[in-house]
Formats: structure tokens, C-alpha cells, sequence
């Protein structure tokens, strides 16, 4: 779940009133608006407000004001460093670049210090108490803006100390905005009071921010039903009260519903949030592709992985970071079912030393980290599966080598699976991930889960799925369990208690999640005493989810027979030594002829053929080795063309960041 920002147009009230001790009514919400969100204002309405009582300033600090307020953050910290050259005193400057740093910069520790420093010069001139004939107005924007920039450096007990010296002294006052950092803090009862509060208070905005907060605390207190209920009502509030619902509550809404298995409901809200309006936060793309990999629906997934570096550059500079490592995760797991895990583990690399800003998040950051080392330990092993594949039809030296480097990237493997055990090494988290859907499962992969137990053993996982489906009551998890049980009972060699779990687990999983459903039918292949069986089992498998096995590490039955020729016969003997396939006569077939290879079901049914031309000066080896590479690429990949995909324009490392219009304009007196 995530937290909803507003960016509110309002024009400055311009009747400041006084009250007992200067609690001093702060125009409206615009001034608050602008110092907590960096929110645009017109420039006449700009020129107007630096009029008002208690906001008065030099022409220089009133410019430097007017450029944070236009957004013109470049401009704005150019000249608040030139005027503090000569005027080191000047807290509106000191303000000006502080917001400049935070909002056009995204640099959060020098925006604290520089606003603590403003502080420091308000105070020491006007004390802690502003009269109403002072500059009352920057000591309320100051405030405000140290609260903002401590959320964003996830210091939620500065930023509610802040807030609660703001709410002493001026209003309207922040009562909603308190829900999230308490819920953050995991104080649920304190947060809901807060929520409520800004309910009560019947202003559109701190309701919109109530009804965000309470979807996000009913989900993250573990009420399925309740968060979904209440994310509900705070898309319902957004249409009726905003023209519409934001982006982010559109989002929480989706995970809502994705968390009581309403997968159908889920996709259309997502889908009508890439057309909402914009939030700093929430990437409705980056769902719908986590969505449709579930679902098995790779062409769509791609589709959706596209719009997410264009989604997430038009969010403001400090927003844009605040789900990059997401991003990551999402794409390098979508790499893995492509068969491409060496890109995903460049992926990786990054996403498990550059971890998210999680201010604005209600999920566990150690869980989301889990997930990240848990897809590169998967990663490896596949790269290791690959690299013995790739030299089948090679010389037994290099085949030798080549199982040795496999050797290593395996146990880089068990180190990533180390990595994913001690970010689990919490009874609370440990049991909460194979909760499926619910916020203490964050956004595990359910066709991922699987892994935990060789990373876990078997024991500990049976341990925890038996917890957490004890306390479980959604229509519609059993089958999460039993799936995952069925895995237990294989590795434990019950095979019979195996086949019966993952059975039902064939039966009851959705569509929505068809990667897990076929996963628990591989686990049923692989625990039937027929071969024949087990051979029609899997090529269900590889109808929707071919890479599996890969992933898995498993050979498939077959039978190969080739021509007599020479090419033929050094194909088919590299395709019995892969490890992608074991001798038998009950499986499916592969036929090697004319320097192509076919594979076929025991129904007839073709699963794939692969060949290639010759290249001058190759030797029959190493034509025999592009074979087999073609033959494995095209039996265990799912078929989507990734051959003019570029890995940074998913990742957005190669977009351009700032408008070069807009730095243009920013240069323009």
C-alpha cells in the first residue's frame, strides 16, 4: 500500500486571525500544500500572496519564494546560494534552497540540513513563538517542510514531532497526515484515531488522506476483507469528491483486491489507473506486469514493462526513485521466465546494494529485499543449468569446464539463497510470506515461493505453511498451501502425499495465478510411479510456463532417434548428455534429422524444432553446439520475442531524467 499526496491550486486565504498565544489560522491549505508538497501555484496568485501579513521578506528571498513555488528548483538554488553569500542570516533563502534540494534534487540529507539550519535562523531572531506582527508565515512553512522531509528519510518520529509543533501553533492543522507515520510505526490504534480525526474534519483533502491511510492500516493489520473494503471507499471518495480516483488509491485498491484472489477486478482497476490522474507514488504498469506474469501472460507482461520508465520519469525528481528497485525486481523476475537469467542477475546486481525508499510503502522493506535475493539465487542455478547446456556437444574438456563454472555460479546461488534466510530470520516475516496476497507476504511471486523450500528446508517451511494457514480464513488460500505442501511432501520423498496436494492445487488455483497452478502440476508429474503419466503431465507444463523446468533443474523423458548422418548423430548425442533430457522410452520424442531437432508429444503434439545454417569455417562441433543451444531456446522459452529489447530502456537507466526544455527554461531569467 501506499501513501496519497495531493497537490492543491487553492489560492492563499487572505484574512490571517490571531489567536491565544499566536495559534495563528495558516491560509487555507496552499501554504501548507506548497512547503509539504512543493505544490504549484499560477504566478499572479504568486505575486498576490508574498503580500500577505507575516510572510514578508527582502525583493531577493520573495524571487527566490516565487521560483520554489514555479517548480524553477535549478533556478531557485542558484539563487539562494548567491543571496546566502552576502546574506548568511536570510532563513527564507535558506528555506528556498532546502525545498530546492528535497523537490528538484532528490537529495534529502542536504534539504534537512540546510531547513534545520533555516530553523535555526527564524528562531534565533523571532524565537519559537512568532508574534502576529512577524514573519509568522516561513516559521509555519518551515515546520511543514521538515515534517515532509523527514517522512521522506523515514525518520517518523521527527516527522510527527514536527507536526505536532506545527498543529501547536497554526491550522488548519494536520490530522490525517499523522496516520501514516504512526502506521508506520506500527502503532494501528493511534493511527486509526488520527485517521478518524481528519475524517471528522469533513475538508475533502484530509478525508481523501483518512480513507488512503485507513485502506492502508485495515490491509497491514492483516483484515483482507476490511482493507479491501476500505480501499474501496477511498476510490469511491476520489470519484465522487475529485473526478475521479488518483493513481494511488487505484493501486491499493488493486493489491487489495489481488489479496482475497479477485484477480479479474484487480486487472481493471489498474488498468483504469494508467489513465488516472498522477500520484508521486504508485506505478499501476509495474502491477499489471506482476499481474499478467502470474497469469502467464508474458506478451502482455513485456506490454506493461514498457510504460514503466515513461511512468515513473513524469513523477517529480525526490518521486521518482521511490519505487526504482520494484522496478528491478519486477523485471528481473520477468527475465527469469524468459530464459534470460544472465540479464536478470545485471538486474539484481543492482537491485540488492540499491534498495527503495520505503517512506511512502507500507510494506516491509526486509521482505521486498528477500524477494530480490530470492529471484538471484533462481537466476543463478538457471545460469548454471544453462551453462552445462551450452556445452553438450563440445569436446569433454570444455564439457568439464563448463560444469565447473556451473559449480561456481551454484554456489553463488546458495549464497543469494543465505542472503534470503536471514532476511527471513523473523518468526513474524517467515510465517507471514507464505501468506499469499496479504501484507505480510508483501509481493512474493506465488510461482516463486516454491524455492523457499530447498533455501529453508522442507521442515521449516512445512512449520510455517501450517501457521499461517491456521489463521488463514480467505476463500481461496487453501490452495496456496496445498501447492506449496506439495512441494514439501516431494522433497521429503511422500510422494503420494505429494501427488494428492498438488492434485488439489491443479484443481482450485484461478487463472490468475496459472505459473503456481502449473508448477504444482510439474510436482504431480514428477510424483507419479507411470512414466507415461508423468510425460502427458508435463507437456501441460510446457504448453503455458516452458522455462520451468530450467528453473527447476529437471530433465524431461524422452526418447531420441536420429538419422544416420554424421551432424544428425552428433546432435542427438549431445541432446542425450543435456541435462534437459533423460533416456525413456515412455516419454515424449525428439527426432534429429537434416540438421533439425523436433520435439513431440507422446499425442504427436509438436513442441518446438530448431536448426541453423551453417557458418564458414565452423566445425561440425560447434554447428552441432548452435543446434542444440537453437533447440533448448525454442523447447524451454516462452514464446515471446525479446531479440529488440533493450534491458535499460525496461530498467529506464538509459531515459533522460530532466526535460532539456525544461533546464532550458529553468536558465531563462
Amino acid at each position: 500500500m501506499r501513501t496519497v499526496v495531493y497537490l492543491r491550486q487553492t489560492p492563499p486565504d487572505r484574512s490571517p486571525r490571531a489567536a491565544h498565544r499566536l495559534t495563528i489560522a495558516v491560509a487555507a491549505y496552499a501554504f501548507v500544500a506548497a512547503a509539504m508538497h512543493a505544490s504549484p501555484a499560477c504566478a499572479d496568485e504568486l505575486t498576490e500572496a508574498f503580500q500577505f501579513a507575516g510572510a514578508e521578506g527582502a525583493p531577493e528571498e520573495l524571487r527566490i519564494w516565487d521560483l520554489v513555488e514555479r517548480n524553477r528548483f535549478v533556478k531557485a538554488r542558484e539563487e539562494a546560494e548567491k543571496y546566502l553569500a552576502d546574506h548568511p542570516e536570510s532563513f527564507v533563502a535558506m528555506l528556498g534552497l532546502g525545498v530546492a534540494q528535497h523537490y528538484g534534487e532528490a537529495n534529502f540529507p542536504m534539504a534537512l540540513f540546510h531547513l534545520q539550519r533555516a530553523l535555526e535562523l527564524f528562531e534565533a531572531r523571532f524565537g519559537p513563538e512568532p508574534l502576529i506582527e512577524q514573519p509568522w508565515r516561513w516559521h509555519a512553512r518551515i515546520l511543514a517542510q521538515l515534517a515532509r522531509t523527514h517522512a521522506d528519510l523515514e525518520h517518523y518520529d521527527q516527522e510527527l514531532a514536527f507536526m505536532e509543533r506545527y498543529n501547536a501553533r497554526y491550522t488548519p492543522q494536520l490530522k490525517a497526515e499523522r496516520a501514516w507515520p504512526l502506521m508506520k510505526k506500527r502503532e494501528f490504534e493511534l493511527a486509526r484515531v488520527a485517521a478518524e480525526e481528519g475524517l471528522a474534519t469533513g475538508d475533502p483533502y484530509q478525508v481523501e488522506r483518512a480513507l488512503n491511510a485507513l485502506c492502508s492500516i485495515e490491509f497491514e493489520m492483516g483484515h483482507d476483507e476490511g482493507g479491501y473494503e476500505a480501499c474501496s471507499e477511498a476510490v469511491e471518495y476520489g470519484r465522487e469528491h475529485f473526478g475521479g480516483p488518483s493513481v494511488v488509491d487505484l493501486s491499493n485498491y488493486a493489491e487489495a483486491a489481488r489479496s482475497v484472489f479477485r484477480f479479474d477486478e484487480a486487472e481493471q482497476l489498474l488498468i483504469e489507473g494508467t489513465n488516472a490522474r498522477q500520484s508521486w507514488y504508485g506505478n499501476p504498469w509495474l502491477d499489471l506486469a506482476d499481474l499478467y506474469m502470474r497469469a502467464g501472460r508474458f506478451a502482455e507482461a513485456l506490454s506493461a514493462l514498457r510504460e514503466v520508465p515513461r511512468h515513473r520519469a513524469a513523477r517529480p525528481p525526490h518521486a521518482r526513485d521511490a519505487d526504482r528497485n520494484e522496478g528491478r525486481r519486477s523485471l528481473a523476475s520477468f527475465l527469469l521466465l524468459m530464459g534470460r537469467p544472465d540479464e536478470a542477475l545485471r538486474v539484481t546486481d543492482k537491485a540488492l546494494v540499491l534498495p527503495d525508499r520505503r517512506s511512502h510503502n507500507s510494506r516491509d522493506p526486509e521482505q521486498d529485499r528477500a524477494i530480490v535475493a530470492l529471484v538471484d539465487t533462481q537466476a543463478r542455478s538457471m545460469e548454471a543449468e544453462i551453462m552445462v547446456e551450452q556445452s553438450v556437444a563440445r569436446p569433454f574438456y570444455l564439457r568439464w569446464w563448463a560444469r565447473a563454472k556451473a559449480q561456481w555460479q551454484r554456489f553463488q546461488s546458495w549464497m543469494s539463497a543465505r542472503q534470503v534466510a536471514r532476511f527471513l530470520d523473523d518468526d513474524q516475516r517467515l510465517v507471514g510470506t507464505f501468506a499469499v496476497g496479504t501484507a505480510r507476504s508483501a509481493v512474493t511471486p506465488p510461482w516463486l515461493i516454491g524455492e523457499l523450500v530447498s533455501v529453508l528446508g522442507p521442515g521449516v517451511t512445512q512449520a510455517a505453511i501450517d501457521r499461517a494457514a491456521r489463521t488463514d480464513t480467505r476463500e481461496g488460500a487453501s490452495a496456496y498451501y496445498d501447492a506449496i505442501g506439495a512441494e514439501v511432501a516431494l522433497a521429503q520423498r511422500r510422494y503420494d502425499d505429494a501427488a494428492i496436494l498438488a492434485r488439489q492445487a491443479v484443481q482450485t488455483l484461478q487463472p490468475g495465478d496459472a505459473l503456481l497452478r502449473e508448477r504444482a502440476r510439474a510436482i504431480l508429474g514428477r510424483s507419479m510411479s507411470d512414466p507415461r503419466a508423468s510425460a502427458a503431465v508435463y507437456e501441460e507444463v510446457l504448453g503455458t510456463d516452458p522455462g520451468l523446468f530450467r528453473r527447476l533443474g529437471w530433465a524431461l523423458p524422452a526418447r531420441i532417434e536420429s538419422s544416420a548422418a554424421e551432424l544428425d548423430e552428433l546432435v542427438a548425442s549431445a541432446l542425450r548428455r543435456s541435462p534437459r533430457f533423460e533416456d525413456s522410452d515412455d516419454g515424449l520424442r525428439i527426432e534429429v534429422r537434416g540438421g533439425r531437432a523436433c520435439l513431440s508429444g507422446r499425442t504427436g503434439a509438436a513442441w518446438g524444432c530448431s536448426g541453423a545454417e551453417p557458418r564458414a569455417g565452423e566445425s561440425k562441433t560447434d554447428y552441432a553446439q548452435r543446434i542444440v543451444d537453437s533447440f533448448h531456446q525454442v523447447v524451454f522459452s516462452p514464446r515471446v520475442d525479446l531479440s529488440r529489447i533493450d534491458i535499460n530502456s525496461l530498467d529506464g537507466s538509459n531515459r533522460t531524467i530532466r526535460d532539456p526544455a525544461e533546464l532550458m527554461l529553468e536558465q531563462i531569467d
